[in-house]
């Protein structure tokens, strides 16, 4: 505003100076032609000077406006271009912001509005994708994973991934790991696709598949040393499984020969493998894995099983097992393993003490079942069926309290 105040008061200033002037110093300009000067234009020299500076003006305003309409009409042409795509660029924020929030209809509306102007269309394809999937449109879901991948070669694997995500989700397993399996031509370190690969295999059960995927996983996966050896001892385990429950010993055995050392001496590891080897017959393997695992720490589960052996020299097993005695000290679940190993070696009198050592320490209706039969073969029938009784009561803790008759009440006809 001052700069134009000042202008017109320098304008209103030369138009009051500008009279004064031309009269003091009066002058005129001659423009001649073909070198006489008697043929051409004479005028004042002031009015030339004024002519002159207005001509210059209206040269500079009209290159002015043109220049302006020039702008104006670009900026009418960018407009009507780059609009649309603006307008895509917002809607294509919305529906990601709606798509991390979950909200899947707005975001798949928003996403597909945008998607035929979007600077960036592979993007719209796959949220908008994943939040129809996520409303139970399949069919519309896999459409857009088309579409998605029509954007260029180098959208396959962002399909793909997306695509095995979704049939994880559908538990189509097979189907996920076939889609990561073309995928994984394309990029077989990228740690997305291994990930999904672990967890479809590990869904699936394949236990063999993921062991072979097991160096990929360490190298390229990103996986903690924890994460992985977890995932490697449930490998193992299951794998020991399947051949046990098949009843197959060979592939048992195969199986747990090619672990390595570290693993074998796994003690969680070495239980199972020694518990599946009774379970498919193989007490002689068995007792020799058992003994290795009581003798660096006791186990009353395993000292359980050890104790239900049938190995090939009950001697040995009945001295290593009392050698555990003087180690570990005396327990009800140890004394019972030593009276079933004596029972195994007919030492029937030793047998007795321990499972009446075993019974002081602990009331256990299977101790006391074991010293009943041993009694009832000896004879003290009597004494037997006592053992017996205890036995059941221990094992049936939770009768409620009723009304019982007296010793004298005749057991036939107290009540009609």
């Amino acid at each position: 505003m001052r700069k134009i105040l000042f202008a017109a008061l320098v304008l209103l200033l030369l138009g009051a100076l500008f009279p004064q002037v031309s009269n003091n110093y009066p002058g005129f300009l001659v423009i001649g032609f073909g070198g006489e000067l008697n043929k051409g234009y004479e005028m004042n020299l002031w009015f030339a000077f004024v002519a002159l500076l207005t001509i210059l003006f209206t040269l500079f305003l009209a290159v002015w406006l043109i220049l302006s309409l020039i702008r104006a009409i670009r900026g009418s042409v960018d407009r009507l271009r780059f609009g649309r795509q603006r307008v895509a660029r917002r809607r294509l924020t919305n529906g990601l912001v709606e798509f991390m929030e979950g909200n899947w209809s707005r975001a798949r509306r928003q996403l597909l509005k945008s998607a035929p102007r979007s600077e960036a269309p592979l993007i719209n394809y796959l949220a908008a994708a994943r939040s129809a999937f996520e409303l139970g449109f399949r069919e519309e879901a896999n459409e857009l994973l088309a579409k998605a991948e029509a954007c260029g070669e180098e959208t396959l694997l962002a399909v793909a991934l997306n695509q095995a995500r979704m049939q994880l989700q559908d538990k189509h397993y097979e189907q996920c790991i076939a889609s990561l399996k073309r995928a994984k031509q394309l990029q077989p370190k990228h740690p997305a696709l291994l990930q999904l690969l672990r967890q479809a295999y590990y869904l699936l059960g394949d236990w063999s598949s993921l062991r072979e995927l097991l160096p990929e996983l360490e190298k390229h996966a990103g996986m903690s040393d924890d994460e992985l050896q977890q995932l490697e001892l449930q490998i193992y385990q299951h794998q020991l499984d399947e051949a046990a429950n098949r009843n197959d010993r060979d592939r048992l055995q195969r199986i747990w020969h090619s672990l390595n050392g570290r693993w074998q001496r796994n003690m969680s590891l070495r239980s199972r493998y020694a518990t599946l080897l009774h379970q498919v017959g193989e007490d002689t393997e068995a007792e020799k894995h058992l003994r290795w695992l009581l003798n660096r720490e006791w186990s009353a589960e395993l000292g359980d099983l050890y104790g239900r052996l049938t190995g090939v020299n009950p001697a040995a097993q009945l001295s290593s097992a009392e050698g555990w005695l003087k180690e570990y000290g005396e327990s009800a679940d140890l004394l019972t393993c030593l009276g079933r190993l004596s029972l195994r070696n007919e030492l029937w009198g030793r047998a007795q003490q321990y499972f009446e050592k075993s019974l002081l320490l602990r009331q256990d209706p299977v101790t006391s079942a074991e010293l009943a039969r041993l009694l009832q073969a000896l004879g003290e029938k009597d004494k037997a069926a006592q053992l017996y009784e205890e036995g059941l009561m221990q094992a049936i803790n939770d009768l409620p309290q009723l009304p019982m008759p007296s010793r004298d009440t005749p057991l036939l006809g107290a009540h009609a």
